[in-house]
């Protein structure tokens, strides 16, 4: 790599960064976070389940926004020996081979930048508008018991967001606890339709 390449590189790597920690990347980013976390959640299927004896149910969201994503797994290929596999199996297994390994490299690719830590983790610090939960913020360091008591309604844990140069699209991952044994995480997409955001599709996790 000569001189010229690494120094476009570094550039690009400085102007990437001043984007993503500027305030109108930020703004966006908070705006897109408000708008999903009753998707993130599973609120409107949670809710018919859980007592809330008519009151907000209290919604922690860690004061941090981080880097990780939901594990993947890269497709290791197919059987194309055994003897009790016929033709149209090995067939079907090599297209969904095929298929694993497309869908595998393009969330890969969708989500290098949380990855590679080419977005940087950053505090958390903005007044959500919520009329469904009652939103506090807690350390996710700090906290070892993850229990919800009555009226709480679990952790949220959630990343950085990568969006398209016109934010109208984002990837990112989160993490939810609802008490012992309900827990989910997801790489997903988001779209922003009608002034609104969404989740649109869901990648890695469960």
């Amino acid at each position: 790599m000569n001189k010229f390449t690494t120094l476009i590189l570094i550039v690009f790597s400085i102007v990437s960064c001043e984007k993503e920690n500027s305030n109108s990347y930020i703004k966006v980013e908070n705006e897109a976070i408000n708008d999903i976390i009753l998707e993130m959640t599973k609120f409107d299927e949670m809710k018919n389940v859980i007592d809330t004896k008519n009151k907000k149910l209290i919604l922690y969201v860690d004061t941090v926004l981080d880097t990780t994503t939901a594990i993947t797994y890269k497709p290791e290929g197919f059987e194309i020996e055994a003897n009790d596999l016929s033709f149209e199996e090995i067939e079907q297994a090599k297209l969904a081979f095929i298929q694993d390994s497309v869908k595998y490299e393009r969330e890969k690719n969708l989500f290098i930048n949380l990855k590679n830590d080419q977005l940087k983790k950053r505090a958390l610090n903005y007044s959500f508008k919520n009329d469904q939960l009652n939103i506090k913020y807690f350390d996710g360091e700090k906290t070892e018991d993850f229990e919800t008591n009555e009226n709480e309604f679990g952790y949220l844990f959630i990343s950085r967001i990568i969006f398209n140069d016109d934010y109208t699209r984002g990837y990112l991952h989160y993490d939810f606890i609802c008490g012992d044994g309900c827990a989910w995480d997801y790489n997903i997409e988001i779209v922003k339709t009608n002034d609104k955001w969404k989740i649109s599709e869901y990648f890695s996790g469960g």
